[in-house]
């Protein structure tokens, strides 16, 4: 089983603001295609998916990818199952939209946890949750930097300069890009994306040694699960921004 490095005092700051909704996140080292673990790991038709990509990195993605869905969600049905499924009785598939979803093999009389994936260089993320949630994991890339103005305005990087004070500003614009496209995974629906420029930053603070909760606006007109105002947990994690994003009125 692969080593799980997902913040210790992240999941704390998620159990304070995210209280009333079961969750269980991950997060791993990418794993190369090369790697011969996909017997133990992977159902037949995962299998198949994996021979199908001809690049290694996209390999390396969707395995990493997969394996930590997987680990995640294996934490979450410890606590809602009697008898814990093996990992390749665990499928995680994808909608027609992309989304991915939990299935079992045997299938089982319960409701599966909403599944969200992120994968960044050296790391991929995962999370399983009972509402519907979003993950992602930002290597703090010079890009950023160059793509500021599409998703980070003037007055959002003033605000994010005052709650985050002690890191530069790729570290910044790191946790801004995983906060918002959380939030995106999270929102958006078959009838339509939540763009970045309508998610706006409209206050944080720092809580648990380092984390940070932001507080989100959608765009006007957008009643998303009933929530006006979206929370965001979020961390730096070596040279990474990790957020999470979890829907706190339910899946429709």
């Amino acid at each position: 089983m692969p080593t799980d490095f997902f913040p210790p005092q992240l999941s704390e700051t998620l159990r304070e603001i995210f209280a009333s909704v079961p969750f269980s996140p991950a997060i791993i080292k990418m794993i190369g295609a090369e790697e011969n673990i996909t017997p133990a790991f992977l159902c037949p038709g995962e299998q198949t998916q994996l021979q199908s990509y001809k690049f290694p990195k996209r390999r390396s993605e969707f395995l990493s990818g997969r394996i930590c869905a997987k680990l995640a969600a294996s934490h979450y049905l410890q606590e809602h199952l009697h008898n814990l499924p093996e990992m390749e009785q665990i499928e995680i598939c994808n909608s027609e939209s992309g989304r991915p979803f939990l299935s079992l093999h045997p299938p089982r009389p319960f409701i599966p946890p909403e599944i969200s994936i992120s994968h960044s260089s050296g790391y991929a993320a995962a999370i399983a949750a009972q509402h519907r949630c979003g993950i992602d994991i930002q290597k703090q890339a010079k890009s950023l930097i160059k793509v500021k103005e599409r998703y980070c305005g003037a007055r959002e990087y003033a605000l994010l300069t005052q709650i985050i004070k002690k890191e530069d500003e790729l570290a910044r614009l790191a946790l801004l890009w995983a906060a918002k496209e959380a939030i995106q995974k999270t929102f958006s629906t078959k009838s339509g994306v939540v763009a970045f420029s309508g998610i706006r930053l409209q206050a944080g603070e720092e809580i648990n040694g380092g984390c940070l909760v932001f507080s989100f606006s959608l765009p006007p007109g957008n009643k998303q699960y009933g929530q006006k105002n979206i929370r965001v947990a979020a961390v730096t994690f070596a040279d990474y921004g990790v957020a999470v994003s979890i829907s706190e009125k339910g899946t429709n």
